[in-house]
């Protein structure tokens, strides 16, 4: 009987083929649920009955229900059909562990031990740190932050590298360390990416993936990010970790537009020398993968030009952050800027040009200041640097902080050259490529998008799905976001190819409405209007909240790794990778998606330690978590569905090891459930 039923689960999961999620609790005073609809249903309805709606799909709603309702009995609210309470989930920074199976590497599951990333560095170059936040200590209060580097400040002891003295103090004992506060009070970046690396506060669930690895963390403050100190912060830890004698993992959940795309900036080739045994460098994908940043044109001949339009925010007026064209070797190109009325279709405004030295930095800056005409649409300033740069390449950089008079007023640049040659331009994701409906103006793709500092093997690159659309907000009410429906692709999530054809990232992990440890000190109006219940300890409060971006969806990879490491600290970014490939799942969203967005698919710890251990396969254990049950069914159903797949799953999948895998596989897997 219980074979015949293994059986009919097997062809409803056959017939279906779809993926199985639940929800999770959020408080007592509550619980979420899912609420199949129909046309008859008003929505004010739900809401006399004590739900609120969070959340709308086709057919169904999700949604929070006040604990003494009974939920058999909104099926008397016209319209509800079905109401499916929800299964209360682990969680940790939302629900990031839970999707990307890290428990059973924590509890040591089916492994030899348990793996927390203990004796294993996380370093985190960011900004907006609380060093002291609960959730970067120990279970004793003890801070875990073992070593700090700021690059600005110079109230600490100077750090000295082989012969050189970097910029900037360094703290590196318990009484230093607890003595610091922030180093920027106006974001909490920092807080949340290290927190959901290596956060180790479990009271409230919101903890990290490997909270007993040692944090050093790098700090500067936001509006100071820059390539020269993130490589300073990178020699920093590398000699941090080379002084312990330690592994380490450095996350940077920082990006750039501004590079070739092609390996070859200077930030990129420092990961490359510092890569290696014991030292793995993870670094967002970057978050304009719905945005027309790039595009691929090329210049025909001596009369043709290349134009684009600059569309931008605050209403359409603002147009803030950078261009970078860049062109081939030996074939100098020039722009200039122009304004055109969008009303009139006019030039109103056009800028002397800039044309590409190949023997020195030519820079040009069309201020308001400056130009009384440019000042007549526009005001702010607008700084053009034409180079031959590092890869021999010539590049001409926009530096826009222009805010438009009137809506009607479009900014573009038009690039052309004596010589045919080919140009790829990117631009920052609060400047866009448009045309407004003219056939001379080129648009942009987000084909293309991914960050440049990931452009290397030497880095592990990391893109991000949704895992959660709702977060409780500390004032009782829940806090939404649009476009976050789990477990799809964020529509944020940069890709590629980069410019040397690779595709990336290499993998994607939780980077929605993620739920992390936020920087107390924080005074930002909008970053506190987003603080969720706080952990309190010793009569001190601790904030927690929600954002979203590949900087959240990277400290998860970080994390992972430093799990990794513990079991193997000589890990490079090439085992990484391979374990990635070998360990990711796909699910129904990244078999039907863009292989270029989703990489390898999505995070799988667990998978990925069994890898790192080399642990034998259980007989039947087809999609290698370390136990037989009702899922192996139906990854051998996806399998026998999708035959692409297979490659990847033969040697866990093929139960009966005839070197196929069928609908043999499935009798065996049931067999061995029911231990026959």
């Amino acid at each position: 009987m219980k074979k015949t039923y293994l059986w009919f689960v097997a062809s409803i999961l056959v017939l279906g083929n779809g993926l199985m999620t639940s929800a999770q609790s959020l408080d007592n005073s509550f619980y979420e649920a899912f609420i199949k609809v129909n046309d008859a249903l008003v929505d004010h309805q739900l809401e006399n009955a004590g739900v609120l709606i969070t959340a709308k799909y086709n057919g169904f709603y999700t949604a929070r229900v006040n604990a003494g309702i009974d939920p058999m009995s909104l099926k008397t609210v016209s319209g509800v059909e079905h109401v499916s309470p929800a299964v209360t989930l682990l969680t940790c920074c939302d629900s990031a562990r839970y999707y990307s199976r890290v428990a059973k590497v924590h509890e040591g599951t089916n492994l030899d031990k348990p793996y927390t990333g203990k004796g294993v560095i996380v370093g985190v170059i960011d900004c907006g740190f609380d060093f002291n936040h609960i959730n970067l200590c120990d279970d004793n209060g003890l801070t875990r932050v073992k070593a700090v580097y700021m690059p600005l400040d110079t109230t600490g002891n100077q750090p000295v590298i082989g012969h050189c003295q970097l910029p900037g103090s360094c703290y590196e004992t318990p009484e230093e360390i607890a003595a610091l506060t922030t180093d920027d009070p106006l974001t909490t970046h920092g807080t949340q990416t290290a927190g959901i690396a290596a956060g180790a506060y479990r009271e409230n669930g919101w903890y990290g993936v490997a909270p007993d690895a040692e944090i050093v963390a790098c700090a500067m403050l936001e509006t100071e990010l820059t390539d020269v100190r993130v490589a300073n912060c990178i020699s920093y830890i590398i000699d941090y970790a080379n002084r312990v004698g330690k592994p380490c993992v450095i996350n940077i959940s920082l990006g750039s537009n501004v590079g070739p795309h092609d390996g070859s900036s200077y930030l990129v080739r420092v990961c490359e020398q510092f890569s290696g045994p014991g030292r793995v460098f993870v670094i967002s994908a970057g978050n304009d993968g719905h945005s027309n940043v790039c595009m691929h044109t090329s210049i025909q001949n001596e009369q043709d030009t290349v134009t684009t339009l600059i569309s931008g925010y605050g209403g359409g007026t603002s147009r803030s952050g950078f261009l970078s064209a860049w062109g081939e070797k030996d074939k100098p190109f020039s722009a200039r800027l122009f304004v055109i009325d969008n009303q009139t279709n006019e030039w109103v405004y056009t800028s002397e040009p800039l044309a590409v030295s190949p023997s020195c930095q030519t820079i040009v800056e069309c201020s308001t200041e400056n130009d009384a005409q440019l000042a007549q649409y526009y005001k702010g300033r607008v700084e053009m640097r034409s180079m031959v740069e590092y890869n021999d390449r010539p590049m001409i950089l926009c530096d826009m902080s222009m805010t438009a008079k009137n809506k009607k007023y479009v900014m573009g640049l038009q690039y052309f050259s004596n010589d045919p040659c080919d140009l790829t331009l990117w631009t920052s994701q609060f400047a866009y490529f448009r045309n407004y409906g003219y056939d001379w103006a080129q648009i942009g793709t987000s084909a293309g998008s991914i960050n440049d500092l990931v452009t290397s093997d030497s880095i592990i690159s990391v893109g991000s799905y949704n895992t959660r659309q709702t977060a409780p907000l500390r004032d009782g009410t829940i806090y939404w976001r649009s476009q976050s429906a789990p477990v799809e692709m964020s529509y944020f999530s940069a890709y590629g190819p980069d410019e040397n054809g690779i595709s990336r990232p290499d993998v994607c992990a939780p980077g929605s409405m993620v739920l992390a440890s936020g920087n107390r000190y924080d005074t930002h109006p909008h970053n506190l209007a987003l603080w969720q219940p706080s952990a309190f300890v010793d009569g001190v409060e601790y904030p927690y909240c929600p954002d979203l971006g590949t900087s959240m969806s990277a400290p998860v990879v970080a994390g992972a790794v430093a799990l990794w490491m513990q079991a193997n600290p000589n890990l490079t970014a090439a085992d990484v990778r391979d374990i990635l490939r070998r360990s990711s799942y796909k699910d129904e969203y990244v078999r039907e998606g863009n292989p270029s967005r989703w990489g390898f698919g999505k995070l799988d710890v667990n998978a990925g330690m069994r890898c790192v251990l080399n642990v034998s396969s259980v007989a039947g254990d087809a999609n290698g978590d370390g136990e037989v049950n009702i899922s192996d069914i139906s990854m051998l159903i996806d399998l026998i569905l999708n035959p692409a797949l297979v490659a990847d799953y033969i040697y866990q999948a093929d139960v009966n090891n005839d070197g196929e895998i069928n609908i043999s596989d499935i009798s065996a897997v049931i067999d061995i459930i029911l231990g026959l």
